[in-house]
């Protein structure tokens, strides 16, 4: 398998109950593994309140933290439009448009700058041949590229729908029930 990274899966009805109707950003996918962010699915917790437990110190903007994944919810990930943020020092970018750190620092100095960002806690893995294994099976479609506007603006409730209608081709937003194509 080559590295890869960047890029994102649609989970369909045959994916696993708890990625059921999610969008992942895959960041990194190899021979040791793959790690990705689930994007569409609010924490319980508060923007300001992770972002007070991870030490990032800039005023927090309104709103949630994400559910990165199942994996480590106890470090956070913050991802950014590298459209309207330079990129800081520890991060890296996974498109063109689209940044990632772990780092506080780096977290703080994207807070600071006012651009679009999601905080995420924890992540998604797999071992290595699992995530191509599952592609096989049908549980995901790998979408021809990222578009960072369903990244960062399209609203989180729509983000699957619209995602789905991406990787099928269908016009967004659809009317129906986006499942259906799949079926």
């Amino acid at each position: 398998m080559d590295p890869d990274e960047g890029f994102l899966l649609v989970a369909t009805p045959q994916a696993a109950d708890e990625h059921r109707e999610t969008v992942v950003l895959v960041a990194v996918h190899g021979e040791e593994g793959s790690l990705g962010f689930v994007l569409n699915r609010p924490s319980i917790r508060s923007f300001a309140e992770a972002a007070h437990d991870l030490g990032i110190e800039a005023p927090p903007p309104e709103g949630p933290a994400y559910f990165g994944g199942l994996t480590r919810p106890d470090i956070g990930w913050m991802l950014f439009d590298a459209r309207t943020c330079i990129e800081p020092d520890d991060s890296c970018l996974l498109t063109p448009e689209v940044g990632v750190t772990a780092a506080p620092e780096a977290m703080s100095a994207i807070v600071r700058a006012g651009g679009a960002l999601l905080l995420l806690l924890g992540h998604v893995t797999w071992e290595p041949g699992d995530l191509e294994e599952e592609i096989r099976a049908g549980a995901w479609i790998r979408a021809a590229q990222v578009d960072p506007g369903l990244v960062f603006e399209t609203p989180i409730a729509r983000r699957w729908s619209d995602a789905t209608c991406d990787v099928l081709g269908m016009p967004r937003p659809w009317l129906g029930i986006a499942r259906f194509a799949m079926a």
